[in-house]
């Protein structure tokens, strides 16, 4: 009964994360696209609704706007000002040219020059357009250069963090379904343990078995009673678990993926893992949108001994009170040179220290290939590994069950001892456990190497 019952624990395990692993695989190695696998349903779930990924989301945003930001900086900018000031003990231009005026009007016998001129320096009035547009500045493009590559650098920290997510998810709901294997195993072996009992009940009243039989029976069934709630409490804290990564209600009952559907190999090499990380791991694209920054912070460094071109223009109105009319505006336009011909050698000294960085990032992106080539490799001899020993559980478990058969017919007539029995249950359900405990680790190994070689398209 009990191996009826489970005969295809384990067998699922074997496959839940091969799915989409496999179609990863062979799109590293073939090229073709990937095709659906039976967790993408969670995958895609996660992506959109964990709040660790949406935050992140939020900081690829905010680096998109800066590089807008930096653009602006080629745009003309245009400014209004305006300017109403009470004057007091202001010296007037008018009391110094009203007088000559008078003499002038005087010798030529006429009114051609006024004589009431009312002027304070500065106007009590002044108001004006001003309109700056760069011609030329190296400075700008440097700026723009450096958003671009902070942009890239949080968009691929985004993507890595979404391949985390994924990689997460993937897990949680592996070792939620483990975890329901294994109540299901004790749940199976309970009801094994209650029909010894009844039939160690038999037996002691038949008079062919002594009490102690009956005692140890009840002692097996108490200890299977707890090991199925402790099965029962890690099961509800694996599906919390998935739920919180989800954004579900921790409460929810996950999804349970069908058997049928998840029966996927290995088949991928671990020089083909290595190339497809090396060519996709987010960090290594992360490291050099650093360099790139850091280049940039150079050309600025750089640019700071070249000149700068500008078109400067202005149009205002001054007087007494803001009037318009035909002969109360002015406008003014400049062609403004700025040279920074000196800083006491600090340009030179950024960028030298900038030029320092450039080589540090280069040297940790080398650093980073190769601990990723190693993470690929271990993750990958790990996988293997673990899926060699599935056939050594299956043959385990086989024994194991026909072993339990055996004594348990022989213990119902009679003729087996208590101490047989509970000795062939427990190696039976210990064979079970290890099945199903070995296939959970092949999977999450798997899980392991498909997000350490980039096997996973990310997309959202």
């Amino acid at each position: 009964m009990l191996a009826a019952s489970n005969a295809g624990i384990g067998i699922a395990l074997l496959a839940l994360l091969a799915a989409p692993a496999t179609a990863a695989g062979s799109n590293a190695q073939a090229g073709n696209s990937q095709q659906p696998g039976p967790l993408d349903q969670f995958v895609t779930e996660a992506l959109h609704a964990n709040l660790s990924l949406a935050g992140q989301r939020l900081a690829e945003r905010s680096a998109a706007a800066e590089v807008r930001e930096a653009r602006g900086a080629y745009l003309p900018s245009l400014t209004v000002e305006s300017r109403y000031s009470r004057l007091e003990g202001l010296p007037n231009v008018g009391d110094l040219l009203n007088p000559a005026y008078a003499a002038l009007n005087q010798l030529t016998g006429t009114s051609r020059f006024p004589t009431n001129l009312d002027i304070t320096l500065p106007q009590a009035q002044d108001s004006r357009l001003h309109l700056v547009q760069p011609l030329f500045n190296v400075e700008i493009g440097a700026g723009v250069a450096a958003a671009r590559a902070r942009h890239d650098g949080q968009r691929l920290q985004l993507a890595a963090a979404a391949r985390q997510i994924a990689a997460a998810v993937e897990i949680a709901y592996l070792e939620f379904a483990s975890a329901r294997r294994v109540e299901d195993i004790y749940d199976a072996t309970l009801k094994v343990v209650e029909e010894n009992e009844r039939v160690a009940e038999r037996l002691v009243t038949a008079g062919r078995a002594t009490p102690d039989a009956l005692y140890r029976a009840r002692a097996e069934r108490s200890d299977v009673e707890q090991q199925l709630a402790e099965a029962r409490e890690q099961r509800l804290a694996a599906a919390r678990s998935l739920n919180r990564i989800l954004q579900r209600p921790l409460d929810a009952p996950p999804e349970e993926i069908p058997d049928t559907a998840l029966d996927f190999p290995l088949d991928i090499s671990a020089d083909a893992a290595v190339a497809h990380a090396l060519a996709a791991r987010e960090e290594l694209g992360a490291v050099d949108a650093a360099a790139r920054t850091v280049d940039a912070g150079r050309r600025a460094a750089t640019a700071a001994w070249l000149p700068s071109v500008a078109l400067d223009a202005e149009y205002g109105l001054q007087g007494k009170d803001l009037r318009f009319g035909r002969n109360t505006g002015y406008w003014m336009a400049s062609l403004v040179v700025s040279w920074n011909l000196v800083n006491g050698g600090r340009d030179a000294a950024r960028r030298e220290a900038l030029g320092f960085q450039a080589d540090r990032a280069r040297t940790e992106r080398r650093d980073l290939e190769q601990t990723i080539a190693l993470d690929v490799r271990n993750a990958y001899e790990a996988a293997v590994t673990a899926r060699a020993g599935i056939a050594t559980a299956d043959a385990r478990l086989e024994a194991a069950r026909r072993t339990f058969e055996l004594v348990r017919r022989r213990y119902e007539e009679g003729v087996a001892s208590p101490f047989e029995f509970v000795d062939a249950r427990t190696t039976f359900t210990s064979a079970e456990l290890n099945r199903v405990l070995t296939a959970h680790r092949y999977a999450i190994r798997r899980v392991v190497l498909e997000r350490v070689a980039a096997l996973r398209d990310i997309t959202f």
